[in-house]
């Protein structure tokens, strides 16, 4: 089972730091709280390290984008789609979906528009940060344009370039997937019995980069791999996806909407 893309930690940007010494090729890289030490001297081969500056100051630990942009991981970003405004989308939506039923019953020729993806993509985040304990996840359309998100949600635990995933469905019809679209882990929100207030959500713990998700069956004679390489869209269930791949597949939710803003 290959892991999800991690990120490597460097340390970058110390202010008025002068003379300091670091060790490259190391793992993971902390620095913090540095005092005024003479001789600092550098522990090479260890998964730590501390340096120490020739003046007192605090570096700050940050973490590596794959694309060279970097972002602190102490610092909170400021997501600015709240719970409050979660809990309106979602309300308003639920109105409109209702009557926009009650017309379709009536015989008027109305669609049912499908679940907005700030919708499903928020909801996706709260129980990513209330059920599995990391508050880095926020909605890359929510959050300052100076960090160069694009996506569907960040978190410090996968590479910039390859995010976080969200696959959303309210019936048993297929989702599809793009040929150039990288993701770090994939989640499926299953929607299918929202209206009775009942929200699941399934991780799966692959990368597009797994033989596991390549080897994936969209048909009888096509992988996904296949059909990405001829630049096609494939369409699969997500109850076509889950038997091909029980073990990397994990419940992290089932419950209300009302659920997902208590921790766990």
């Amino acid at each position: 089972m290959e892991k999800p893309i991690i990120n490597d930690d460097i340390v970058e940007d110390a202010e008025d730091a002068e003379d300091a010494e670091v060790v490259e090729d190391v793992d993971a890289e902390v620095v913090e709280d540095a005092e005024v030490v003479e001789d600092a001297e550098v522990v090479e081969d260890a998964e730590e390290i501390t340096i120490v500056p020739i003046k007192k100051q605090k570096i700050k630990k940050i973490t590596k984008m794959c694309d060279n942009k970097i972002q602190t991981e102490t610092e909170t970003i400021n997501d600015m789609y709240d719970e409050d405004t979660l809990k309106s989308r979602f309300i308003n939506f639920k109105i409109m979906y209702i009557s926009d039923e009650q017309l379709i019953k009536k015989g008027l020729q109305i669609r049912h528009q499908n679940t907005p993806e700030d919708i499903t993509e928020n909801i996706t985040k709260f129980i990513i940060r209330n059920y599995e304990k990391d508050m880095s996840c926020v909605w890359c359309k929510g959050v300052d344009k100076k960090y160069g998100l694009t996506g569907d949600l960040f978190s410090n635990n996968y590479e910039k370039s390859a995010p976080i995933e969200v696959k959303s469905f309210t019936s048993n019809g297929p989702s599809q997937f793009g040929p150039n679209k990288k993701f770090g882990v994939l989640y499926f929100l299953d929607l299918r019995k929202w209206l009775n207030n009942t929200i699941v959500l399934w991780k799966v713990n692959l990368n597009y980069l797994s033989n596991e998700f390549k080897n994936i069956k969209v048909n009888k004679t096509q992988t996904m791999e296949e059909q990405l390489s001829e630049g096609r869209r494939p369409h699969i269930s997500w109850d076509n996806i889950h038997p091909q791949i029980p073990e990397f597949c994990e419940k992290i939710y089932e419950g209300t909407f009302e659920g997902i803003f208590t921790p766990n």
